[in-house]
């Protein structure tokens, strides 16, 4: 029932070689098998090393498919194989993550086989890097404003991953960074529990070896809620135009908040429907339940534009507060409740 430890790699140095030699001389009765998966390298050097190990087995991708695709081939090859596993370890070839720390979290997924165990790094020490800490503190904040869920590191590439999950991971459509948030919302999604323990935190020479591209993969990662914003900031132009014209016609805020969410409610719907979320079918259904959180969020606009105008703030200023403030709660209930 021991795990089988996996290793992605792209054009890994000495770190990879170093770290497959401790783990099987030093963690032998903590895996049962390793796979290293060779992700379209130009350098094959450190993957002949590995291979030479017998508990070793390399895995190779023709070409750069991304990190997400590596983690699934091997995933495909362990559901293929004959032998009994209660789940796989995940570690990177970089250097970020210590032997005993693997086998730490090796023998966490031993002892509970039904949760999903993280490797959670501590980022407030001087050595971790600027782009790590902002990093993580972002991804945090979306992963418990999206599922609710309050994990301490969510870009951690030391995971232990139930039997039971991998199945439903290889039916992800992420094959690069984002496939590891897509696990944490497919772990989610199954109800298995999410839990971490401590590592050792490791960066050399400022984690200049990380494949990682700070701009380019976050926006791969968080493509759905960056898509949701544009729309909303779009729709949020059309309703505070709508509401100006029909405020300075009429005098009155709940029948220009009404007039103004009838219209830019039409595009959020339709946008989101057909671009952020790509829902297909029960449009009626959809567009009921959209209705109806669209009155909710009207009302809450309502109260607070009115608490502020109390308060001496023009609705020309207390508007858009107030649609800051309904703005995090809509996303989380359109993807919990209307396109889930």
């Amino acid at each position: 029932m021991l795990p089988v430890i996996i290793i992605p790699a792209l054009d890994p140095d000495q770190h990879l070689v170093d770290l497959v030699a401790e783990l099987i001389e030093q963690y032998r009765n903590s895996f049962q098998h390793l796979v290293v998966v060779n992700d379209g390298s130009s350098k094959t050097d450190a993957f002949q090393a590995v291979a030479k190990f017998d508990a070793v087995t390399v895995l190779e991708h023709e070409q750069n498919s991304g990190k997400g695709a590596a983690l699934k081939t091997a995933m495909k090859w362990l559901l293929g194989q004959p032998i009994t596993a209660v789940g796989a370890v995940t570690a990177d070839a970089d250097g970020q993550h210590r032997p005993h720390d693997i086998a730490r979290i090796a023998e966490q997924l031993l002892q509970q086989p039904d949760t999903l165990w993280l490797g959670g790094r501590c980022f407030a020490g001087k050595d971790v890097p600027l782009r790590s800490r902002i990093g993580n503190r972002f991804s945090r904040f979306m992963f418990r404003l999206g599922l609710g869920v309050d994990v301490e590191d969510t870009q951690t590439g030391l995971r232990g991953i139930p039997f039971a999950v991998l199945p439903a991971l290889l039916e992800s459509d992420s094959d690069h960074y984002e496939f590891e948030l897509d696990m944490l919302m497919f772990t989610k999604r199954m109800q298995f529990p999410i839990d971490s323990i401590p590592i050792e935190t490791v960066y050399e020479n400022n984690n200049e070896v990380s494949h990682f591209r700070p701009l380019i993969d976050s926006m791969m990662i968080y493509r759905k809620f960056i898509k949701f914003s544009g729309v909303s900031i779009i729709s949020a132009v059309i309703d505070y135009g709508v509401f100006a014209l029909i405020y300075a016609f009429t005098g009155e805020i709940l029948a220009a908040i009404a007039g103004a969410r009838l219209f830019s409610g039409i595009f959020n719907f339709t946008a989101n429907r057909q671009w952020v979320f790509q829902r297909g079918g029960q449009l009626r259904w959809d567009a009921a339940k959209y209705s109806a959180l669209a009155v909710v969020l009207v009302l809450l606009n309502y109260a607070f534009t009115k608490s502020l105008l109390w308060l001496s703030v023009t609705p020309f200023i207390g508007k858009p507060l107030s649609e800051f403030m309904v703005f995090l709660l809509s996303y989380k209930l359109q993807k919990k409740l209307i396109f889930k």
